[in-house]
């Protein structure tokens, strides 16, 4: 049973790995077993290409009960559970050359093989920077690359994927003479899928108006719909008004699922990790150059720099409400040495913050003026002076529980709120 897998196959300007599916599929007399495979990869790797994605998907002689999973042209695409294997009946890597962008940066990798490799090879490639070597070395199955041999990791990842956690993304393509150019796709559908189908994520940020299921760049992809029910994703796309597109297909998918976040102490965080830590904030937190909010996680053994960029908009609001003292587990990704870019956060618990202000005269029982730095309080009225201040608790304008960075700075791979955490 051939299982391919492919990865670098774009640019930081145009194409799209998923799209090779569809080309795949018009030029072969196979059939599609199972769903094809959206695999997102360690997003703090700088070597990564612009959507980080490896595609994998299975082709056999499909029998016995067949479903529509997509559509190229007028033509229905069905998967099937149930097949005979059959040896490749196209020419897959020069599929991959005709349509990969002549990059210097771009280095396309197939993988065929005929089982899915070990899934720690996955996990590797997820929450990991993998050396391509090792894994051309340890990988079972047959490699061609061009241009280098980077894309090799994702290629093997993505037939290594174990799908543990599985979320779905219906893909619409434009045909190849227009995917140049600007695109119609109208937000009130993305606005109204968001609103009313809890089990799809990510369609439209709300409060910054930003339609999230169309690309933002020049490729073969109008929109994406994602969720967590693949036959729901098939309905809502009449609620998507847009220009016409050729082809769509449903893929499975690891976005939406954390799997690149790993339980780790703060000690044991390396460059390219992505973690879940536990600690306690050990100084207020501050407003940086380029509106960059940071604060300093501690444990017992270990600190952080815990950092909000600007992309992040107001979730830098709640991390600038945090005290010293409160009890927090961060979420996020180590693209430099020493700090934790935040991708959600949970407040344990909070501190008690106590402040000292002026306090009432015991001759006239009015409220006390502060004299001065060092120099105590003195009461206006009377003239009576005080160097002992009121101590009070102050009210915190943050509550324990969850908080995420908006759609328009969520990673593919971080979960929602909405979708229930799984780690």
């Amino acid at each position: 049973m051939p299982v391919i897998g492919i990865d670098d196959t774009d640019s930081s300007t145009e194409m799209c790995t998923t799209y090779l599916t569809i080309e795949i599929l018009r030029q072969t007399n196979l059939d599609l077993i199972g769903l094809p495979r959206l695999v997102r990869l360690n997003p703090n790797i700088p070597l990564k290409t612009r959507g980080n994605a490896a595609i994998s998907l299975t082709l056999g002689r499909g029998k016995g009960e067949k479903m529509a999973v997509g559509k190229i042209g007028n033509e229905d695409i069905f998967s099937y559970l149930d097949f005979d294997e059959e040896m490749i009946d196209v020419d897959i890597m020069s599929i991959i050359e005709k349509f990969s962008p002549k990059d210097e940066n771009t280095n396309p990798a197939l993988l065929v093989t005929e089982s899915p490799n070990d899934e720690n090879f996955y996990w590797d490639a997820v929450r990991e920077f993998v050396d391509y070597r090792k894994v051309r070395e340890k990988a079972r199955g047959k490699f061609s690359t061009v241009n280098g041999e980077i894309g090799i990791v994702g290629a093997n990842a993505a037939v290594s994927w174990p799908r543990k956690n599985i979320t779905y993304e219906l893909i619409a393509y434009l045909e190849r003479d227009r995917w140049r150019g600007n695109h119609f796709v109208d937000p009130e559908g993305s606005k109204f899928i968001e609103l009313n189908f809890p089990d799809t994520f990510d369609s439209f940020d709300l409060r910054h108006g930003y339609n999230a299921i169309r690309p933002t760049t020049k490729t073969p992809v109008l929109f994406g719909i994602r969720g967590i029910n693949m036959r729901n994703l098939m309905s809502y796309l009449d609620y998507v008004k847009s220009e016409p597109y050729f082809s769509f297909i449903v893929f499975e998918t690891n976005q939406g699922t954390d799997d690149h976040l790993q339980e780790r102490k703060i000690e044991d965080i390396r460059l390219y990790h992505s973690s879940i830590i536990h600690g306690f904030v050990s100084s207020n937190p501050r407003t940086l150059k380029g509106g960059v909010v940071d604060v300093e996680i501690a444990s017992e053994n270990a600190r952080i720099s815990a950092v909000a960029m600007e992309p992040t908009k107001e979730f830098r609001d709640t991390i600038l409400k945090l005290k010293k003292g409160d009890e927090v587990r961060i979420y996020g990704g180590t693209t430099k040495e020493g700090m934790i870019n935040i991708e959600k956060m949970q407040v344990v618990s909070l501190s008690t913050v106590r402040e000292v202000g002026p306090p009432v005269c015991p001759n006239c029982g009015t409220r006390m003026e502060s004299s001065g730095s060092g120099k105590g309080f003195r009461c206006r009225k009377c003239g009576k002076r005080s160097m002992k201040g009121e101590e009070r608790i102050s009210e915190r304008d943050l509550k324990e529980g969850f908080y995420e960075v908006p759609v328009i700075a969520r990673r593919h791979l971080a979960r929602p709120l909405k979708l229930g955490l799984v780690k």
